[in-house]
């Protein structure tokens, strides 16, 4: 069987001698194939005899190996002590193993190589991550972790011991007990972006863009082909060892000066944050969707980041950071105080952020005279009054309430400039929000469905826990397939009610889907149906997108 990069670079000779028509040459190619050529595969003759598991679920397709690390901090000491050797990071290599993981991990699943959880699924936090930074995911819900001890099947590896991630696009992952040699890939010389350029001449209005927030993954996802940022996580921003310790002192502040002290360290990063990603995406679209993260993320979660942060300099103490902690804990935060609803709780936390993007379009804007298409996002909506106070704010007499229209008005009369065009939009993942949707629309510019906490409250089903019970569905024919990857029918019902029900209040409404499920060629393939706009996908998956929606307007005959 031909590798990826032979039979890319077979159709394209193909194509040049006239054997065949590029549109044929376009249809012809698997998008599962590509996965081969964006990421590094096993040397299949190097793990015979290797102690091996296999089943889970891929979290980032790819292939990965390196020395197992339990913990965040312990992998990022390995990889700073590995750095003071002088050793770049492809030759020290890192897994992080891991139960699950949060906030606080973000900067390890960066740094590593590959991740390998016991909770979770496709849509959960460590896959979600890692597909953000090319990092390879599995998902093992057999697996026992005991200290710096793990158990999985037949394989038992501790802290440092070297295993191998096997994460294909299509079937069922495999763990390796041992060091597999890895090829890697060579995007460059792969005939890739030839092939990309081909199959978009068949796609009309509909685009690609990117799941991004850092330069790195917008850079990444434009030399992909994105056209523009779709969903910028801005939670992500503040997950940094230096920066989520400014948030836990926000969250931490006793008294209205210290919280603004805090808010303002903030607003500065966030503002240059936005700066660079408009540099990068200049003349393309960069849809920032606003905190959307509980707040007990941001707090320590053991007794390590406590110390960790209370040992750091003038903070609260230990007693005071665990009440807080206490305080913020919820039963099911995934339903609970995130979202819009910080904005209410907490509108200067929204205030700052909005202040931050509208400085960046207008100082960046004036200072290089690019073309900056900024779209703010408003997150788990549940109806238009929600959408009608954060987007255009509330006056009532002694309790006024500044939305988002008001902010930039207020900066663009100090500055003195030229208003900047800008759309506000709502995040739809309530039913209660894709029924209410005409309403909505009202006050929203554009609708960007969250696919995965659509399914998540559609379904009832968990994210994060249904990993454990999905194969048992699959098998039983109860579930097609993860509804987590692919969209359920439902939960197409409701998106398709939404835009219906949206465009009849406001007809150029704009829509878009922002879940993992976005880079599914079925997805992709109802989203044009619908008439949607866009989907956004992580920068890795954006050439995979870009062949599904070239073969899904082939086979609906939109370019003949």
């Amino acid at each position: 069987m031909k590798s990826a990069e032979e039979e890319i670079r077979f159709l394209l000779d193909q194509v040049a001698s006239g054997a065949m028509e590029a549109a044929d040459a376009v249809k012809s190619l698997d998008v599962s194939r590509l996965a081969g050529i964006l990421h590094p595969i096993i040397n299949v003759s190097s793990v015979q005899g290797m102690p091996k598991w296999t089943g889970g679920i891929t979290g980032a397709a790819g292939a990965a190996t390196g020395r197992a690390y339990f913990s965040a901090a312990a992998l990022l000491l390995a990889r700073k002590l590995a750095g003071q050797r002088g050793e770049p990071g492809r030759s020290s290599p890192c897994i992080l193993v891991l139960p699950s993981t949060f906030a606080g991990d973000v900067s390890a699943i960066a740094a590593a190589a590959g991740v390998l959880s016991a909770q979770g699924g496709y849509a959960a936090h460590a896959s979600v991550v890692a597909r953000q930074y090319g990092t390879v995911s599995v998902v093992a819900p057999d697996m026992t972790i005991t200290g710096t001890k793990a158990v999985l099947g037949n394989l038992v590896f501790s802290e440092g011991d070297p295993i191998t991630l096997d994460a294909p696009y299509k079937g069922e992952p495999s763990v390796y007990r041992g060091a597999a040699e890895l090829t890697e890939p060579n995007i460059k010389d792969s005939g890739l972006f030839e092939f990309l350029e081909m199959a978009r001449t068949y796609i009309n209005d509909f685009r690609i863009r990117a799941n991004a927030e850092t330069p790195a993954q917008a850079e990444r996802a434009l030399s992909f082909g994105a056209d523009g940022i779709g969903l910028c996580r801005t939670e992500h921003m503040f997950f940094q060892p230096d920066r989520i310790n400014i948030f836990r002192e926000l969250l931490l502040s006793e008294g209205a000066e210290a919280r603004q002290q805090a808010l303002e360290k903030l607003r500065v990063l966030q503002r240059d944050d936005f700066s660079r990603l408009f540099k990068i995406m200049a003349g393309k679209p960069v849809t920032i969707r606003l905190l959307d993260a509980p707040l007990h993320e941001f707090m320590p979660r053991n007794g390590d980041e406590l110390a960790g942060y209370v040992n750091r300099g003038p903070a609260a103490s230990p007693a005071a950071v665990l009440a807080r902690i206490e305080a913020l804990k919820e039963c099911n935060p995934m339903l609970g105080h995130r979202g819009c609803r910080i904005a209410v709780s907490y509108p200067e936390i929204y205030a700052m952020q909005v202040l931050a993007i509208f400085e960046a379009v207008y100082t960046l804007g004036a200072a290089e005279n690019l073309d900056i298409y900024p779209e703010i996002m408003v997150p788990l909506i549940m109806n238009a009054s929600e959408m009608k106070l954060i987007a255009y704010g509330k006056k009532v007499t002694g309790a006024e309430y500044a939305g988002i229209v008001d902010i930039e008005e207020a900066l663009r009369d100090k500055l003195k400039v030229r208003p900047v065009p800008y759309k506000i939009g709502a995040m739809i993942e309530l039913p209660a929000a894709a029924l209410g949707a005409g309403e909505i629309a009202g006050y929203a510019g554009f609708f960007s469905f969250g696919a995965n906490d659509l399914t998540q409250t559609t379904l009832g089903l968990s994210r994060d826990d249904a990993a454990g019970f999905l194969p048992a569905y699959t098998r039983r024919d109860l579930l097609e397939g993860n509804p987590f990857k692919v969209l359920d029918k439902s939960v197409k019902e409701l998106i398709t009610l939404a835009l219906d029900r949206g465009r009849l209040t406001r007809p150029d409404l704009a829509a878009g889907v922002c879940g993992e499920q976005g880079a599914d060629p079925a997805t992709i393939r109802f989203c044009m149906e619908a008439g949607m706009d866009y989907v956004s996908c992580s920068p890795y998956a954006i050439p995979a997108a870009i062949l599904a929606a070239a073969q899904a307007a082939l086979d609906r005959g939109s370019v003949l």
